[in-house]
C-alpha cells in the first residue's frame, strides 16, 4: 500500500526549498548557493527517500510498487520514477496521493530526462536498447531511437540531448556519449569510448556533462561542444565507489549516488569550486538521484507566494543598503 504524504510535509518543504535556492542565487554575489536536500530512489528497499545531506537525515518520501531506479519531478511537483523489473513508468502526486501508471511494457526503464517544455519525457529502455518518449499530456509512447546495447543516462544542456550508449559490460571502452537530434534520433556527434556509463547530467555552473562510470569507480567532466574533450576526475579527486546516479545543484556541487549494491551506499558530493570530493550521507538501498536544479530537471516553478517573498527580499536588501549609505554619506 502506498503512504500517503501530505501537501504540507512534501511539497511545502520542496517549495520552501527552492524559495531558498533562488533567494540564495539573488543574494550572493557570486550566484552560488549549496542545496542541502536531495531525493534518492532506494532500489532493493521499494522506496524513495528525502535526504539531507547537511543534517545527515533520511527520510522515506514514498513506498514504491516495487524496486525504483530512476526519479525526476515534473513541472507541478509531481514525482515520476521507474519501476525497473516491472517495466513500467509511474507519477506521484503529492497532493492528491494519486499515484498512477504512466506507461508500461519496457523491458527494463532505467533513466529518464524532462524535455524542455515538460510537456513530454524521455526514458531509456536499458535491456531494450532503445529510447523512448512518453507525451505527458496524454501518455502517448513513441520511440526516438534504438541503437541497441544499453542505454541509460540522459541530460539536456538547454535544447540538445545527450545520451549514455553502448554496452556495459563490453570493456573499458565499450559506452560512450552521443549527442542525438531530439527530434528524428540521429546521433550527431559521440565521445570517446568509456567505462560503462550510467548516469548523466549537466551542469550549468561548469558548462560541462557529468558521467558516472559504475565499474570504473570515477565520474568523467565532459564538453558537450566537444564530446571528445573528457577528463577522468578520479586521478583528480580520488575513486567513487560503483558511481550510479549523478546530478547538479547548477552551483558548484555535483551529487554522486554510490550504488548499495555495488559500492557503498553514500552520496559524493564533488565541489567545482574547491575541486574536492567529499563522502556524504548513507543510505540504505541508494541507486539514484533526484536533480537538485538544472536544465532538465525542472523543478516545480515558483508559486506567487514565493515570488512574492523575493520581491519583499530584493526589497529588503536595496533598503538596508539604501539605508546604509544615507548613514556613511550623510551630508553634515
Amino acid at each position: 500500500m502506498i503512504r500517503s504524504v501530505t501537501f504540507s510535509s512534501i511539497t511545502a518543504c520542496r517549495y520552501i526549498r527552492i524559495a531558498v535556492m533562488f533567494s540564495g542565487i539573488v543574494l550572493a554575489g557570486s550566484g552560488r548557493v549549496w542545496a542541502a536536500e536531495l531525493y534518492a530512489t532506494c532500489i532493493t528497499n521499494n522506496q524513495i527517500d528525502a535526504v539531507d545531506t547537511v543534517a545527515n537525515t533520511v527520510t522515506t518520501f514514498l513506498n514504491t510498487p516495487s524496486a525504483a531506479d530512476s526519479i525526476i519531478f515534473d513541472g507541478s511537483g509531481r514525482v515520476i520514477y521507474t519501476e525497473l523489473y516491472a517495466g513500467e513508468v509511474w507519477r506521484y502526486d503529492p497532493i492528491t496521493s494519486n499515484n498512477v501508471i504512466l506507461a508500461g511494457g519496457f523491458s527494463t526503464p532505467a533513466d529518464m530526462v524532462l524535455e524542455p517544455g515538460g510537456d513530454s519525457m524521455l526514458v531509456s529502455d536499458y535491456s531494450g536498447g532503445s529510447v523512448f518518449r512518453i507525451n505527458l499530456t496524454n501518455n502517448t509512447v513513441t520511440t526516438l531511437l534504438s541503437p541497441g546495447g544499453n542505454p541509460e543516462g540522459l541530460a539536456y544542456d538547454g535544447n540538445r540531448l545527450f545520451v549514455n550508449l553502448g554496452y556495459r559490460y563490453g570493456g573499458p571502452t565499450a559506452k560512450y556519449v552521443a549527442e542525438i537530434n531530439p527530434t528524428n534520433g540521429a546521433i550527431l556527434a559521440v565521445s570517446p569510448g568509456l567505462n560503462s556509463l550510467d548516469g548523466l547530467t549537466y551542469d550549468p555552473y561548469s558548462g560541462r556533462l557529468f558521467a558516472s562510470s559504475v565499474l570504473g569507480n570515477t565520474v568523467y567532466a565532459i564538453d558537450p561542444n566537444n564530446l571528445s574533450n573528457v577528463t577522468d576526475l578520479s586521478s583528480k579527486l580520488g575513486l567513487i565507489p560503483a558511481p550510479d546516479g549523478i546530478t547538479t545543484d547548477g552551483t558548484g556541487d555535483v551529487f554522486v549516488a554510490s550504488s548499495d549494491s555495488l559500492g557503498d551506499g553514500h552520496i559524493y558530493q564533488i565541489n567545482l569550486i574547491t575541486h574536492t570530493l567529499t563522502q556524504d550521507t548513507y543510505v540504505s538501498g541508494l541507486d539514484d538521484l533526484a536533480p537538485a536544479s538544472g536544465l532538465g530537471a525542472l523543478v516545480p516553478e515558483p508559486k506567487t507566494w514565493l515570488l512574492t517573498a523575493l520581491g519583499f527580499g530584493c526589497l529588503s536588501l536595496l533598503l538596508r543598503r539604501t539605508v546604509r549609505y544615507r548613514k556613511y554619506h550623510r551630508q553634515p
